[in-house]
C-alpha cells in the first residue's frame, strides 16, 4: 500500500467547495484551475487517490496513457482496491474512450474486460473528461454539489468503523514519516499510543528506520504549540 493517509482531522464549515489534492498533482494545471473557480484547493499527502471531496468521495484523475501503462504494468487494480476503503470511490479518466483503444497496441477484448472488472467487479464508477479543464469542471461540480447545497461541514476522515488495534495504529501513522509498519514497531516498543507520543528523542531514534531527523521531526510535530493561523498560512 502507498504511503499513509495524512490525518485530516479538521470540520470546516462549506462557504466554498474545498478540495484536497494530492502533492504529485501540483505539476498539473487542474489545481489552478479550480482555485480560479473559487474552489478552496488544500495540498497534502493522500494515502489513495488524487482527490479528496469528503470523507466519503475519493477520485483517482488518470490520463488515457497512464491508464494503460498503470493497467499493463499492474498498478492500476491495486491502486483502485486501496480506494474501496471510501464509501464512494470514482475513477477519472483524461481522454476519450476511443484513446484507450488507439494510443497502446491492446487487445480491446483485454481492455473492455479491465473496464467491466472496475465497474462491475470493483462497483468503481469511470469518468471521462477532454481536457484539464473539463476534470476541474467535474471536480468542481462534485465537490459543490457534496458540500455546499446542505451546508455540510467536510469531515476529512474515513468513515469505516476500525478495531482498538487499527484506531492505535492510525493514530501513530499521523505522525511524520510514519507508515504502517514503523507504527506497529512503535507500539510494539512502547506498549501503548500514549507511551509512543511520550518518547524521548533519543528513545525514537534507537527504533530501526527513524534515526536524528525522523525522530527531530516527530518530537517538533508534538511538542510544537497549535497555530492555526500559522499552519494556514502555509497552504
Amino acid at each position: 500500500m502507498s504511503e499513509k493517509q495524512e490525518t485530516l482531522t479538521r470540520y470546516i464549515k462549506c462557504e466554498k467547495p474545498i478540495i484536497f489534492a494530492d502533492y504529485r498533482e501540483l505539476g498539473c494545471n487542474v489545481t489552478e484551475l479550480l482555485r480560479r473557480k473559487g474552489a478552496e484547493v488544500r495540498e497534502t499527502k493522500l494515502e489513495v487517490g488524487d482527490y479528496l471531496i469528503s470523507g466519503k468521495v475519493v477520485i483517482e484523475r488518470k490520463t488515457a496513457t497512464d491508464f494503460l501503462n498503470s493497467l499493463v504494468d499492474g498498478r492500476l487494480f491495486e491502486q483502485l482496491r486501496n480506494m474501496l476503503s471510501y464509501e464512494k470511490p470514482l475513477l477519472l479518466i483524461e481522454g476519450t474512450p476511443r484513446e484507450l483503444f488507439v494510443i497502446r497496441n491492446i487487445n480491446s477484448n483485454a481492455l473492455i474486460g479491465a473496464l467491466a472488472s472496475i465497474t462491475l467487479d470493483l462497483g468503481i464508477p469511470i469518468l471521462f473528461s477532454d481536457s484539464d479543464a473539463q476534470t476541474a469542471d467535474i471536480l468542481y461540480i462534485i465537490a459543490k454539489r457534496i458540500q455546499i447545497p446542505n451546508g455540510k461541514e467536510v469531515a476529512l476522515h474515513k468513515k469505516r468503523r476500525l478495531a482498538l488495534h487499527e484506531q492505535q495504529q492510525f493514530i501513530v501513522e499521523s505522525l511524520p514519516y510514519v507508515g504502517p509498519k514503523l507504527a506497529k514497531a512503535l507500539l510494539k516498543r512502547f506498549g501503548t499510543v500514549k507511551t509512543v507520543f511520550n518518547a524521548s528523542r533519543k528513545e525514537l531514534e534507537e527504533i530501526e528506520k527513524i534515526g536524528p531527523k525522523k525522530a527531530k521531526k516527530i518530537i517538533e510535530v508534538l511538542e510544537a504549540k497549535y497555530n492555526r493561523e500559522g499552519a494556514k498560512g502555509k497552504q
